[in-house]
């Protein structure tokens, strides 16, 4: 009930009245039906947009007065769309399209007539077909799943998410004709089997498939995960590892908004939306990991062929959940829009962790947000308020660095404090629209309209108001990074012990300071240090002083973190190059010794104590190692490279001992960790030799006929022989490749099949070929899917061919 009464005001609050400044429109909802076509592989879709109109009083008589060249309504729309009919309040209208080459779209626009400049409100329709012959990571129609996601601009839109104004947001309600036997997954509620209604402001989407669903929270807390028909117990366990996590997610984002969302946190698995590709001749398609949109996550599906739940899932899961309450709740537009849609739900992520698993667990995730930046911070970067999803390092600064400046506003004003503001800017009943910074648009004319800056600066002391600004000047509206180093300890001239401290970056700080004495004391201080200039740390008397660290929590980010303190002391990731370099070059002892003191500096991290473990086990030290690898998986909160490593060295080490069973499955949650391509290929090798020697290997007969069938097509060279065998919608380039080369050999032998699912088996290849007269041997992983009685390549993850 709640939620129904969020969409009627989100409604209300846009329709009350007219602006009264430029030619504007904004789109307060969508009725969306579509119709998935896997035999065109393209959806047909009827769109109807209903529309306030925010134009200036006087754009009837501009009408009046522009002859034949009148304003235009345009909408921007997938380039392969192909519009058939155009509708004014139900009435067709002329239209006409064309080429937006700066954003690789088109424009369907009709004249901007009397009827619609002096209409309130209007109700926009469009028919037309969109193409997905050219699979990309957010557009997808194939025979076995369908994914159809914002950034293939598959619906109409007003503005583009590239511009001041920000992505268009809105209520929709979306009815799906899937293939034969699919379910429909969207957002917001069920209304029925093919329909779903999102009163939230969101953008339209949809995924398609054969799955089973796994649902738990019941009304408070509800979460919904979505698994390919079939898996295995072993999956299904997974899944429920999932739902329970998710579940505790949306409890807690519930208490700390102190508001029930009231609709599912989904989880779907996306068949082929994230695997690694090893790549060889051009054959083989990239992929994306993970989307994430208001209250729903696609993750790949090899996620439910692993037996734990790492944090690098549970911090995307969080995020997602927390857009409901952000993205969510109110339209959030202008400049910088990406500080509260994606930012704050990475912040609010570390939050979690620390609630879940301590405090550690929380400084642990600032950590890795600090080194994720790192590389960033020491070339350039543009300023938050101005970045838009265009720019390459997006995602690097917004998610990272956006995540720590939230973290400094938090400390700036006290977790409390900050975190009533944070609700109080995403209350429905005090705010429609909520900005960054001051923006001035039509729309907060008819609608009540916020800023972060102005709810920061209302909520703030009159002492602390001058501290805002200067958060929002240094860390948001311009680019400024410090870079604080300590000098040695010295004896003044009068005696007194003294140190330096340098921002050899930008800005001009206040600093903590940490001081640790020989006999272990830890003393507090606070220096003030300008861009540029040097500084002077006065130090206790009469005591010997061992250490000096500024900003010892590493709230701000810095340039470089390796010279803030004294002792001097290396970075974790420059410990971790230095140890990974010496591996490579056989100098096993320097790259222990190295791992080992980067541990010293982050000694919960699970990746470099499985990077000690490889070390240890290159120096056969097979028991310090095991026991290494057991304690790692142990840890609840592991990360996936930590998880693959510690998993392959198990299997090394169970060949070792020709314990071959246990080999096989360790190897296996290895290939499965779907890592960095060496590590995938080096389990999926170790995976074969062991079900080689545990007599696991069975090849299902329709499995050798299927690749027979495929090599004979293959060497027919023709799309007619090719074209029936394999899923086009997701592999259309691999199939034309096949016939533009014209391979004279191709000769494919199974080495082993894993039943991935009711519908999908994956298949391991050994392949020889011989394309423009030259000689080419490896391996291939194909997916083999199921459908209509007949086998189709459907996938193929990795093709490392030389």
């Amino acid at each position: 009930m709640q939620m129904k009464r969020t969409g009627s005001i989100l409604l209300f609050c846009i329709l009350s009245a007219v602006a009264v400044h430029a030619q504007e429109f904004e789109i307060i909802s969508y009725d969306l039906k579509v119709k998935v076509d896997t035999n065109a592989t393209a959806l047909d879709v009827d769109a109807r947009m209903r529309l306030v109109n925010l134009s200036a009083k006087d754009l009837l008589d501009k009408i009046l007065l522009a002859g034949e060249d009148k304003p235009r309504l345009s909408f921007f729309l997938n380039p392969t769309a192909k519009v058939s009919a155009m509708t004014l309040q139900g009435n067709a209208v002329q239209f006409r399209t064309s080429e937006d080459v700066r954003n690789n779209l088109i424009r369907v626009s009709t004249d901007i007539t009397s009827a619609i400049a002096s209409a309130p409100q209007f109700e926009i329709g469009m028919t037309y077909t969109l193409s997905a012959v050219e699979r990309n990571p957010w557009l997808r129609v194939s025979v076995g799943e369908s994914f159809v996601l914002p950034p293939s601009f598959w619906v109409p839109v007003n503005h583009t998410p590239f511009g001041d104004h920000g992505a268009d947001t809105a209520p929709f309600t979306i009815t799906v004709t899937p293939p034969p036997g699919q379910t429909v997954i969207s957002g917001g509620l069920r209304k029925s089997e093919t329909t779903f209604q999102q009163s939230l402001a969101d953008q339209p989407y949809f995924i398609v498939g054969d799955f089973e669903i796994i649902g738990r929270g019941g009304d408070n807390a509800p979460a919904e995960i979505y698994v390919q028909r079939g898996l295995n117990e072993s999956g299904k366990q997974q899944a429920q590892r999932l739902a329970a996590e998710a579940e505790k997610i949306v409890e807690w984002l519930t208490k700390y908004f102190n508001y029930i969302g009231g609709v599912p946190l989904r989880v779907v698995s996306a068949v082929g939306f994230g695997a690694t590709v090893i790549a060889g001749e051009g054959l083989s398609q990239g992929r994306e990991s993970s989307y994430t949109t208001t209250g729903t996550l696609l993750i790949d599906d090899t996620f439910f062929r692993r037996n734990v739940l790492d944090v690098g899932t549970i911090e995307l899961m969080t995020s997602t959940a927390a857009r409901t309450w952000i993205d969510g709740r109110v339209l959030l537009r202008g400049r910088g829009a990406g500080m509260l849609r994606d930012a704050l739900p990475i912040y609010l992520t570390a939050r979690y962790l620390g609630d879940r698993s301590g405090e550690n667990e929380m400084e642990d995730a600032f950590e890795r947000y600090h080194r994720g930046y790192a590389p960033l911070a020491r070339g350039s970067d543009g300023a938050l308020l101005l970045l838009s999803p265009l720019d390459r390092n997006y995602r690097t600064s917004m998610y990272n660095k956006g995540a720590l400046v939230w973290r400094l506003f938090e400390k700036q004003f006290g977790a409390a404090a900050f975190d009533n503001l944070v609700r109080s800017m995403l209350d429905r009943q005090r705010v429609d629209i909520l900005t960054l910074s001051d923006w001035r648009h039509q729309l907060c004319t008819i609608s009540r309209c916020a800023s972060v800056k102005s709810q920061l600066l209302g909520a703030a002391a009159a002492a602390n108001r001058k501290a805002v600004t200067d958060l929002f000047a240094q860390w948001v509206e311009t680019v400024v990074l410090p870079d604080f180093a300590i000098g040695q300890p010295q004896k003044a001239a009068s005696g007194a012990q003294e140190s330096t401290i340098v921002n050899f970056g930008s800005g001009d700080f206040t600093v903590d300071l940490l001081i640790t004495t020989a006999s272990g004391e830890k003393i507090r201080r606070k220096a003030d240090v300008k861009a540029g200039e040097f500084g002077t740390i006065q130090l206790p008397t009469g005591v010997e002083v061992v250490s000096i660290e500024a900003d010892p929590e590493k709230i701000f980010p810095q340039r470089d973190y390796s010279n803030d303190s004294w002792p001097r002391r290396a970075s974790i990731a420059d410990l971790y190059g230095q140890a990974n370099t010496a591996l490579a070059k056989g100098d096993a002892a320097t790259a222990e010794s190295k791992a080992r003191e980067a541990l010293a500096i982050s000694p919960g991290s699970t990746a470099l104590e499985a990077f000690l473990g490889r070390v240890l086990l290159a120096q056969k030290k097979d028991e310090e190692a095991a026991q290494v690898f057991a304690s790692v998986l142990k840890n609840e909160l592991i990360t996936m490279q930590a998880y693959a490593w510690a998993h392959l060295g198990l299997g090394e080490m169970a060949a070792q001992a020709k314990r071959a069973s246990d080999a096989a499955r360790h190897f296996g949650l290895a290939a499965a960790a779907d890592v960095e391509p060496a590590t995938t290929l080096a389990a999926r090798n170790g995976l074969l030799a062991a079900e080689r020697e545990a007599g696991l290997i069975k090849i299902p007969d329709e499995v050798g006929a299927y690749l027979k069938q495929l090599d004979a097509a293959i060497l027919q060279g023709s799309a007619d022989a090719v074209n029936p065998l394999v899923d086009l919608g997701g592999l259309r380039r691999f199939a034309q490749s096949l016939v533009v080369r014209k391979p004279t050999v191709w000769q494919s032998t199974a080495l082993r099949a894993e039943e991935l699912d009711a519908n999908r088996v994956a298949v391991d290849v050994d392949l020889k070929l011989k394309i423009e007269g030259k000689d080419y041997s490896g391996r291939a992983l194909y997916v083999l899917r199921r459908a209509g009685g007949r086998m189709l390549l459907g996938e193929v993850l990795m093709f490392d061919v030389k």
